[in-house]
């Protein structure tokens, strides 16, 4: 029996995002037709999330999914992520706040402002625009508890916190570390802000690390390039049969109307050859600036899981993600989005 526009929709949304099949189909059956699901956002919105996403890109600790977040929920000016737990948000906490260290290095994201605990979330907005990603999945106190212990490691180790010195304006570390222009902070090789809508596709589609197998580690950096820069993401994952080849999450990530615009330019694969790992670079046909680097890396030793207690190997074994032939059938023949920004 045929899929309805409407189921076809919504698991391709939960596919992408990681969102519950529920919290999607209220999303999908609320959007008007002519809506994509999948919005690009605001040219400051956009910025932002590629802020979060670079602050966030290596983390200290080893969270369960891909960064630490369980889902997205992309919208064309905000976007709400779902952390997996108290050890993320203190993560979170520690790198997103802008803060000026003892050397009078700016760290964290230029302008950025973090809301007080809300019952289960805090927001981060970006000074003069109304951009704002706000980051739920733990209680109020744990917010409360993270947020202080920060607090108390930035003044033992004598860094000056943007938002308690300026809470409603720019520092002048801020500026410095930015080009301001109109309600937007630019690096001064605008660089960030050329290649935002890379960075930002990447987070609002978080859910597709979790089809290539189990996740263990997923890392990401950035090189400077002309123009915009690199980003390469290295997903480290426990190899399953019948799910450790790539070939799907490029269809997904390049398929019209819910993947990034970008096509594979460049593959250098050892599937067949039983390696370790393979690698792909998208870049946009239509001349974008940026490139998107995976490096997928495979682990098919058992002693991979030496370090990690029964309770976490299921834990990330829950977390992964299925992709449906009808699926790729689908986005196969979806119709391309040309989102007006």
């Amino acid at each position: 029996m045929a899929k309805s526009s409407l189921t076809r929709d919504t698991e391709l949304l939960a596919l992408y995002t990681g969102m519950s099949y529920q919290h999607a189909f209220q999303i999908a059956g609320a959007t008007r037709r002519r809506d994509p699901l999948m919005p690009r956002p605001t040219p400051a919105q956009e910025l932002l999330e590629r802020w979060v996403l670079r602050t966030i890109a290596w983390p200290s600790h080893d969270p369960v999914y891909p960064w630490g977040i369980v889902w997205a929920r992309p919208e064309r000016e905000q976007l709400t992520l779902r952390i997996d737990g108290e050890a993320t948000a203190a993560e979170f906490t520690r790198v997103l706040p802008p803060r000026i260290d003892g050397d009078g290095q700016l760290l964290g994201i230029p302008g950025a402002r973090i809301s007080p605990p809300g019952k289960h979330d805090i927001t981060v907005s970006l000074l003069g625009t109304r951009a704002s990603v706000r980051i739920t999945g733990v209680a109020a106190r744990v917010w409360r508890d993270v947020l202080a212990a920060e607090r108390q490691a930035r003044e033992d180790e004598s860094v000056v916190s943007c938002q308690q010195r300026s809470p409603w304006r720019w520092t002048d570390e801020e500026y410095v570390h930015g080009q301001h222009m109109g309600p937007l902070s630019i690096m001064r090789s605008r660089r960030a802000s050329d290649t935002a809508w890379l960075a930002s596709g990447v987070l609002r589609r978080v859910s597709l690390w979790r089809t290539l197998g189990v996740p263990l580690s997923t890392t990401s950096w950035t090189n400077p390039m002309k123009p915009g820069e690199q980003w390469i993401i290295d997903h480290i994952h426990h190899a399953r049969p019948q799910a450790d080849r790539h070939d799907a999450f490029i269809q997904l990530l390049t398929a019209p109307g819910w993947g990034l615009p970008v096509e594979a330019s460049d593959t250098w694969c050892s599937c067949t050859l039983g390696d370790a790992g393979c690698q792909v670079t998208f870049t946009s046909p239509a001349g974008l600036p940026g490139e998107l680097q995976m490096r997928f890396s495979r682990r098919t030793d058992p002693c991979t899981w030496q370090d990690v207690s029964p309770e976490e190997h299921q834990a990330r074994e829950d977390s992964t993600v299925r992709v449906k032939p009808w699926m790729l059938k689908a986005v196969s023949t979806a119709a391309r989005v040309h989102s007006i920004r």
